[in-house]
């Protein structure tokens, strides 16, 4: 059957009111997080969980915030923990710069780790300095280099200046979504091999569900069916996890009740379903981290997880692009 698909002009996302700042920052702290906001016009959220203070990727976590170069101090930066109170406390601790957003985990969108991911998005889309065209990125907070890829490769890589007038241009505008891709050297040099190859086979089966349910897309606007070029997108890299999308978008996420890796990825098919414009097409030459690897790769806990993914996470969305749109 053809997907169902609806235009923004016949179903408008119905907006969500702000939550106030849950945090204890100090108002000279939110002014200097506004004034980020306002310069970079986008915000990192992420949600964490560590069960204790010897975690590897708590102490990952740490160096993504903490770095001088890319880290919270130059980027506006939420993060939702849900870990026990000694450790969220750790964590707290540990964001020398003070301008991290931390937030112990209510549950207020539901559980795992769909919930805190909306919660996390809530919180960030709140801020002050946030507009409905302010990019709120997710990432997992182990990603660390993302940091750096957010400010140098895509948001920023939106406003080049005109060699002739030397004006800014905001490449960027006509989208609502961002979808970055890792650019396949670094992707096989840095990840466990498992992974590599899991993750690429996946992106191209997930592509190649995409692709099929474009070629029969139809719409029920009133000035007749939108044609498949207006909601068509590149090759998405569905696996890596990093996406950004326009403040505006927020509900296609808050409603999305899903408990994992699908309350990341779902909602971009809604996006794309409802007509918002999707860039997939950004590379981005980010390297994970080499302990991650080291402690990754040739472990059977780990390889299993990855196999996991493809036969839970992939088959959902695929589902995705044929039942009924949830909002």
């Amino acid at each position: 059957h053809p997907i169902k698909v609806s235009s923004r002009s016949q179903q408008s996302i119905n907006n969500i009111m702000p939550m106030p700042n849950p945090t204890n920052l100090s108002t000279s702290q939110q002014e200097k997080i506004k004034n980020l906001i306002q310069t970079k016009n986008l915000v990192v959220f992420t949600c964490t969980y560590y069960s204790s203070t010897n975690d590897n990727r708590l102490h990952q976590c740490i160096q993504t915030l903490n770095d001088p170069t890319y880290g919270s101090s130059t980027i506006a930066t939420v993060v939702v923990d849900g870990s026990p109170p000694e450790v969220h406390e750790y964590l707290k601790h540990k964001c020398k710069q003070g301008l991290t957003v931390v937030v112990k985990e209510e549950g207020r969108y539901g559980r795992g780790k769909g919930g805190a991911l909306r919660e996390a998005a809530d919180v960030a889309a709140s801020l002050d300095g946030v507009g409905d065209d302010t990019w709120l990125c997710w990432q997992e907070a182990e990603k660390s280099d993302m940091m750096r890829c957010w400010q140098t490769e895509v948001i920023d890589s939106g406003v080049p200046s005109d060699t002739n007038t030397g004006i800014d241009i905001d490449i960027l505008s006509e989208y609502d979504v961002i979808c970055p891709k890792r650019e396949d050297g670094c992707f096989q040099q840095s990840y466990p091999i498992e992974q590599y190859h899991s993750e690429s086979y996946g992106n191209y089966y997930m592509n190649c569900v995409m692709k099929r349910a474009l070629q029969v897309v139809k719409s029920n606007d009133e000035k007749g069916p939108v044609p498949v070029s207006v909601i068509d997108c590149k090759d998405i890299d569905w696996h890596f996890g990093p996406f950004a999308f326009r403040r505006k978008l927020l509900p296609l996420w808050l409603k999305y009740q899903g408990t994992s890796y699908d309350a990341q990825l779902i909602p971009i098919v809604a996006a794309i379903r409802k007509g918002y414009s999707v860039n997939s097409s950004l590379e981005v030459t980010f390297l994970l981290d080499g302990k991650m690897k080291e402690q990754e790769e040739g472990n059977l806990e780990f390889i299993e997880k990855r196999l996991h993914q493809l036969n839970d996470l992939d088959p959902k969305l695929k589902q995705s692009w044929e039942d009924d749109l949830y909002c």
